[in-house]
């Protein structure tokens, strides 16, 4: 089965990537650190880290981690709520947390807001749902 992941960022629109939910975590997050790189003006060294909120914490995605896609939704079913009746149960929400804005609230400053960027303009929501179904189906990542 392909899973969606709904990236969310401090610096650019939300962007999705699809992955086999055999994937090991570890790749997940690589796919993710690569594509952030090209939706976003972050590098690959301004990702502090790519998280879920889990209740009251912060549930990381670690680098060396050896489980799969499916293994880590299954452990935290609350977030990943599953309805195997509805297409939208596949998609999920990651965050990216960018060495800037960590050490701005670290400091108790203002996080930044990226005015000087020019956000990606607004797809065609009916071409969004058929690239991202196509991608499930096909299980290849359109862009």
């Amino acid at each position: 089965m392909k899973i969606t992941f709904e990236i969310k960022t401090t610096c650019s629109r939300p962007f999705h990537i699809t992955v086999s939910e055999e994937t090991p975590i570890f790749e997940l997050r690589n796919i993710i650190v690569n594509e952030v790189e090209y939706y976003t003006i972050m590098m690959k060294d301004d990702v502090v880290d790519i998280f879920i909120l889990y209740k009251n914490d912060c549930v990381s995605i670690h680098e060396l981690s050896s489980e799969t896609v499916k293994s880590f939704i299954d452990k935290y079913p609350d977030y990943f709520q599953k309805d195997n009746l509805s297409i939208v149960s596949n998609f999920h929400q990651l965050f990216v947390m960018d060495r800037l804005y960590l050490e701005k609230i670290q400091n108790n400053d203002e996080a930044p807001i990226y005015k000087d960027v020019i956000p990606p303009k607004e797809e065609n929501i009916v071409k969004t749902i058929m690239t991202t179904a196509i991608s499930m189906l096909t299980g290849t990542v359109m862009k």
